[in-house]
Order: structure tokens, then sequence, then C-alpha cells
């Protein structure tokens, strides 16, 4: 069930039963801010706290939603019409994120093997593709800050944050270390960075599993990818084969905020008109 029919229907039930958001806060112990934000329609809510309110409010979740709506005086409901736009520029973003991050690891791994025959023009290209490359992964990062916003899910909007920054400050490593001229003295802090980047892989990836209810099996598959990159991150031998499983991690993860755009679209549709 999307939002905000949801909202309206956990509301009515709750007005059926004689109880206010604070009498169903201490019979479900799930926070006043939480319900009023369903309610409004703010957020799309995991499964299990649906099902937690309608245990609180002894309403069967099968039941629940075949039970007719009661008649009541609807008004418009805020939706965060401001992320939608926000999930969109993120899913382009993605895919330009795709585009430089690929022709960076191929130089990467050109500069591994033959760093003295770099050119002055290459460290020129190299730099220019690393600004694009943090640009775009910042939008593409605020997407799923917009849905850890709508789906109420914290640790994935701190994920995203903590992702955000370390890849802006690997970027300038990255520029910095165009003028080391001994390749193998970097070693030990990409070595450093790769097991960093791996929790941080690992813990998005769980963070898009859990997502799944909201947004379906797409999220399970790109969180399961993302922790498939954190593994061989944290391995640092294995660093290479991030690029291959990187690339259709992060084709998912654009289909994931796209969906997310489609989402919040669907909702702003279905809104009762204002008088």
């Amino acid at each position: 069930m999307q939002q905000p029919e949801l909202g309206r229907r956990l509301t009515a039930l709750r007005k059926e039963k004689n109880l206010t958001q604070a009498e169903l806060v201490e019979k479900s112990h799930v926070s006043v801010r939480t319900i009023q934000r369903i309610e409004a329609g703010e957020v799309l809510p995991r499964m299990s706290t649906v099902k937690i309110l309608l245990g609180a409010l002894g309403e069967d979740y099968d039941s629940f939603l075949t039970k007719p709506v009661p008649v009541m005086e609807t008004t418009k409901i805020a939706l965060p019409t401001a992320h939608r736009s926000t999930l969109l520029i993120a899913a382009l973003a993605g895919a330009v994120y795709l585009v430089a991050q690929s022709i960076l690891g191929a130089m990467d791994i050109a500069w591994i093997i033959n760093h003295t025959g770099w050119e002055v023009r290459m460290n020129t290209i190299y730099t220019g593709l690393t600004v694009v490359m943090v640009i775009s992964y910042t939008l593409f990062a605020r997407g799923f800050i917009a849905l850890a916003t709508v789906f109420e899910h914290p640790l994935l909007k701190v994920v995203s944050y903590v992702l955000m920054i370390a890849t802006g400050l690997k970027g300038i490593f990255d520029v910095a270390s165009l003028s080391v001229e001994v390749a193998d003295t970097l070693w030990l802090p990409y070595a450093v960075m790769a097991v960093l980047f791996g929790a941080l892989s690992i813990l998005f990836g769980i963070c898009l599993i859990r997502l799944q209810d909201g947004m379906g099996e797409l999220c399970r598959m790109a969180g399961i990818l993302e922790i498939m990159i954190g593994c061989t991150l944290v391995t640092v031998v294995l660093f290479f084969v991030t690029y291959i499983i990187l690339i259709p991690a992060v084709v998912l993860e654009i289909l994931v905020l796209y969906r997310g755009y489609e989402y919040l679209s669907r909702s702003e549709a279905s809104l009762p008109a204002s008088d």
C-alpha cells in the first residue's frame, strides 16, 4: 500500500478506536514523530512498523488492507515534493558518476603499471575527471539521503553522508598523489582507504536491503552487490574486482532512485485537491 492512502487508513483506524496519537505511542512504543509523519503521508514506513501499529490498534494486517476507509474530511497532504527533483537529478548524476569512475579506474590501473610514463596532460585529464566524479557522486548520494528521509531510514542517511565526505577526501588524495614519484609509497594509505570504503560499502548494502520493504527487489539486489564490493575492498588485494561489480551495482542503484522518483510522483498525483 502506497502513501498517502496508508496514512489516511491508519488515521481513520486510530480515530475509529478513539485513540489519540499520544495513546497510540504508549500502546505501540513507536515514536510520536514517526506516527505523525506516517499519518501525514510524508514517509512510507517498513512493513514491520505498520504491523506494530496495527497490532496496537487491534487490527489484522490482511483485513486492514481490504477494509474500506470511512468517509472523513480530507485535506491536502504536504508530501516532500522537493525530494522528487532530488531523486531525478541523483539518478542522472549516477550515470555520470559511473562513466567517470570507470575511466578513472582504468587510469588508476595504468598509473600503477607505468607511473613514470605519465605526461602532464594525463594528470590534467585525471584531475578533471576526479572533479566530475566527486561532484556527480555527491549528487548521487543526495538521492539516497532523500530516500532515507522519505522512508525514515536514519542509518542510510548517515552512511550516505559519510560516503559523500569520504569520496571527496579520496578525490583530493588521488589528485595529490599524482605528484608522488614513487608509486610504491602509496600502498599503505590506499590499503587503509580500501578497508574503510569496504566497511562503508557493506553498511550501505545492508541499508539498501532493509529498504526493500518500501522499494522492492531492486534494493535487495543492489544491496547484495554493495556488500560484495565491500568484501572485495576490505581484502585490499582483490580491489580490482570492485570495478567489475561496480557497474551493475550503480546501474541498479540508479534504477532504485528512479523508482523512488516515480513513487513520489504517483503519491503527489493521488493527493486530494485542496479547496
